[in-house]
């Protein structure tokens, strides 16, 4: 018999970001919540408390949420989970525990501690809705535009007007909800991409280090003609997929050689058009926020890059972990600043150019833009 092939968590959570607002109003409106403003550390923060019933009403607005989605999961192995506070001074002092025995670093801001809901084992917040809200409308617009492209791609065959619509979403949403990030280091980048850098018609490969979801969005903002080499998985995402798919983006099945060696060959095709690539090597989000070892990266973009000439330019993303975490459905907060990206300077390549080289130098680089809390460990 046929295996039954389990939906991919990240397609479930998606579907749950899309019915939490009805959700979140249905219960609100049969249970009254007064919103209360406390104080912590001089900074006000919201939180939905019932005055009455204090944390046994707490408990049971948890539990209509579950029964009302009906499909929630247990906590994912070494996923982070928030233990509950009590209204008395432990509050401030609320743990995060790791539910695998495995040390790991857990995130340094208030805003985990401060989350308020649990969705498929997945932290929410009140900004988290409201993210989610201006990411619909702009995606709406967005699944739009690549529907009119894909009926016009006879007169775009690179298909970059697609690309041009998700730059156009994530500019949107990162703008509205105050998650835009701060940049440095445009003199290294092309003018093609925003920066001013003299162009020579030299494609490049943009690296990243991977800690959060949010590091797409952010990172779109420095990549205006471009191509993503992301995980084939990732063509199933509402609206993300078609884009990827449509747009011809290279992407990779880890488990099928065939596609592996397919994927290598389009994104080569792509650098020798001009079109850059950009990738994050690390292959999947960081757990903890911090960059991985030199030898954990996957070596197929450093490949590509030697095979094609193409310079690697190393991206240090700093504070998207903080906003957003892997035990997030949406981001928490908004960025205030913490969301920060260094372009470094492009690092040339030449046949002779071992990938492990090439991986190191572009592993140390990166590293050297991050903070302290996003540092490999040794």
């Amino acid at each position: 018999p046929t295996p039954h092939l389990k939906r991919p968590r990240m397609i479930t959570a998606l579907r749950a970001a899309l019915v939490l607002p009805l959700v979140v109003a249905a219960i609100s409106s049969s249970q009254r919540v007064n919103v209360h403003t406390a104080t912590r550390s001089g900074t006000k923060w919201s939180s939905p408390i019932v005055q009455q019933h204090g944390q046994n009403m707490r408990r049971n607005l948890r539990r209509s949420l579950s029964k009302a989605l009906a499909t929630t999961k247990n906590k994912q192995p070494g996923s982070w989970q928030i233990s509950d506070r009590s209204s008395t001074s432990s509050s401030s002092n609320s743990r995060l525990v790791k539910s695998s025995s495995a040390i790991a670093t857990p995130p340094t801001n208030a805003a985990v501690q401060g989350a308020n809901l649990k969705v498929f084992g997945y932290d929410v917040t009140k900004f988290g809705v409201y993210f989610m809200a201006h990411a619909l409308v702009y995606g709406i617009l967005w699944y739009l535009s690549l529907i009119k492209w894909a009926v016009l791609s006879f007169i775009d065959k690179d298909h970059h007007n697609m690309d041009r619509s998700s730059l156009l979403w994530a500019t949107r949403t990162l703008k509205s909800t105050g998650c835009m990030p701060i940049i440095e280091g445009w003199e290294n980048l092309p003018k093609e991409h925003g920066g001013t850098m003299e162009d020579d018609g030299k494609p490049l490969m943009i690296v990243a280090n991977h800690a959060s979801w949010m590091d797409v969005p952010v990172i779109r903002q420095i990549t205006k003609r471009c191509k993503f080499l992301a995980k084939k998985d990732l063509g199933l995402v509402p609206i993300l997929g078609p884009s990827l798919r449509w747009g011809d983006h290279p992407l990779v099945d880890r488990s099928d050689k065939r596609s592996t060696v397919k994927s290598f060959r389009q994104g080569v095709d792509w650098l020798k058009k001009g079109v850059s690539l950009v990738t994050f090597p690390e292959g999947t989000r960081s757990v903890d926020g911090r960059f991985s070892s030199a030898e954990a990266l996957k070596g197929g973009a450093f490949k590509m890059a030697i095979y094609s000439g193409a310079r690697v330019v190393p991206v240090s993303i700093a504070g998207t972990y903080d906003i957003m975490p892997k035990s997030a459905l949406l981001p928490l907060r908004p960025s205030d600043g913490r969301i920060r990206l260094k372009i470094h300077a492009p690092i040339e390549t030449h046949k002779g150019m071992s990938e492990e080289e090439l991986a190191a130098e572009t592993h140390k680089t990166i590293s050297s833009g991050l903070p302290p809390s996003q540092q490999p460990l040794p």
